[in-house]
């Protein structure tokens, strides 16, 4: 690159700053319109044994992404257009708080990036990349509400979290909400290949929700993905209960992309191609069973505590081979502020039947061993 490219890209990254920057501090020049600035940072030191290295199997101390949230920072705006219709947009980056590097793919808003309308008598409409109705949903019935180590939030993988090129389209009357999505697969030839479908239904008063969903993806071959699934909470006094299932099944083969463009890349989504071997080809359809229990206490404005257990009972690993991931974890939380806490947490992982070796596991492997066992100290910071 010569110098005045160097230059010129200089320039153009300063102005994309500034602009930003005028954007989030700026007097807003119309009052019925207002961009915001925001974002979390959550990091954290981990203790983790039975991890694979250059040197073998053994424990690991590092400094990691934090166990409640992922860090980002994001914009969103809303502007008033009259008889309570809004138009609104959200970007959204995510980053490793340890190194400053971008996550979700290297992808610079990885993890949120839309436009939409919203009306309370129509509903509310979305285009862009959002999160998939599974992770939205099902979110709201975790104790954690999907939590950051992969070791206590591997639902993701099973799920997926984000979808390109997706329409959201939901409309609540009463307690009842109805969210329905497609995403577009921009696959020439063909409609299917890379689409997804989804659709929600949630039910929310006096402390109660409760939620159900179906979902169905397709890869480059048209290989499905489907997901039948729902969960409650309930809320008494200072204590919630949390409760979730849901069935995940692969077909063989099944393979989301590697990388931007192609069908169901960035998804998170795990595949099911290699056998518990890793030497073949897998030729039956995998079926994750899942399920949770959970609860958080607010002994004060500034203590709580979350704990919890899931398994996933996993079927055809290598043909007719099974296998359980099993997990307890536990969390205590303390808030320094309405914007900062500082929190330790704890989990244990055991693996079973084909799972210990497993190519395709949401939770990776243990370098051959059956049991892992974490511990944290972490703060988060919102802004």
């Amino acid at each position: 690159m010569n110098i005045a490219s160097k230059s010129l890209m200089k320039s153009s990254l300063t102005a994309f700053f500034a602009g930003i920057s005028c954007l989030a501090v700026a007097p807003v020049v119309r009052a019925q319109s207002n961009v915001t600035l925001y974002g979390v940072i959550d990091a954290s030191v981990r203790y983790t044994s039975n991890v694979k290295g250059a040197n073998g199997v053994g424990d690991t101390y590092a400094m990691t992404s934090g166990g409640i949230q992922g860090s980002r920072w994001g914009i969103k705006g809303v502007e008033d257009l009259g008889d309570g219709t809004k138009a609104m947009f959200t970007l959204e980056s995510g980053f490793v708080p340890s190194d400053g590097t971008f996550d979700q793919q290297g992808q610079l808003f990885g993890r949120q990036a839309w436009v939409g309308l919203a009306n309370p008598t129509w509903g509310r409409l979305l285009f862009g990349r959002i999160y998939g109705i599974p992770f939205g949903l099902l979110s709201d019935f975790d104790a954690l509400g999907i939590g950051n180590y992969i070791e206590n939030a591997y639902l993701p993988r099973i799920i997926g979290v984000r979808y390109d090129n997706t329409v959201d389209y939901s409309i609540s009357r009463g307690a009842f909400t109805v969210e329905l999505q497609h995403g577009f697969g921009n696959q020439a030839g063909s409609t299917a290949v890379g689409s997804t479908n989804a659709i929600g239904l949630t039910f929310n008063q006096a402390g109660l929700e409760i939620g159900v969903l179906a979902h169905q993806s397709r890869d480059v071959a048209s290989r499905k993905l489907t997901i039948i699934g729902g969960g409650a909470k309930y809320d008494f006094g200072p204590a919630t209960v949390y409760a979730m299932y849901l069935n995940a099944r692969r077909d063989a083969g099944f393979s989301p992309g590697s990388s931007v463009g192609q069908p169901l890349a960035n998804t998170s989504l795990l595949a099911n191609t290699n056998t518990v071997l890793g030497s073949g080809t897998q030729t039956a359809a995998r079926v994750d069973a899942y399920v949770s229990l959970g609860m958080t206490y607010r002994f004060s404005p500034a203590w709580t505590l979350s704990a919890g257990a899931m398994m996933d009972n996993v079927r055809n690993l290598n043909g007719g081979d099974s296998g359980k991931i099993r997990t307890t974890y536990a969390l205590v939380d303390y808030a320094l502020s309405k914007r900062t806490d500082v929190y330790a947490t704890v989990d244990r992982n055991w693996l079973s039947g084909g799972s210990v070796t497993d190519p395709n596991s949401p939770i990776f492997t243990f370098g051959g061993r059956s049991t892992r066992t974490g511990a944290g100290l972490g703060m988060r910071h919102r802004f």
